[in-house]
């Protein structure tokens, strides 16, 4: 879909949709293994070094959490900018092209409008995508 060519907005709303249907499947598979206590007292027995995971899915970071050991990321990308923000490393959005967005790194008026509103509504998403992880 990011190659379509279809209107941002309804890009936007588009991906709302799938990130909302897909984080709710991705949470109740979470779920179920955090509940899982047969195969959760497996895994602290097994005495792991570390957890290795995808830092776009919750459920490795919350499971060595639980599990008390390291979670060693196998991305260079945190979601919704957390790279940025831990290394402090500057992102601004007036220059830096955002996901989604189509623009190359020189941009117009517009196109910087429209890389500040996916910049803007990435922090919306992040909440809707994680929020729901923090109980677990």
């Amino acid at each position: 879909g990011v190659f379509d060519d279809e209107p941002l907005l309804q890009r936007v709303v588009k991906m709302y949709k799938k990130v909302k249907e897909d984080s709710a499947l991705l949470l109740s598979a979470c779920s179920h293994l955090l509940h899982n206590k047969e195969l959760m007292a497996s895994l602290v027995e097994s005495s792991f070094d570390a957890v290795l995971t995808d830092p776009f899915l919750p459920c490795g970071p919350i499971v060595a959490l639980y599990l008390g050991l390291p979670a060693v990321f196998f991305l260079n990308a945190l979601p919704c900018g957390l790279d940025f923000q831990g290394t402090l490393c500057p992102n601004p959005p007036s220059y830096v092209p955002r996901a989604l967005s189509l623009n190359s790194d020189h941009m117009t008026f517009l196109p910087r409008v429209k890389n500040m509103l996916i910049f803007l509504s990435e922090s919306f998403l992040c909440n809707v995508v994680y929020s729901p992880y923090a109980p677990l």
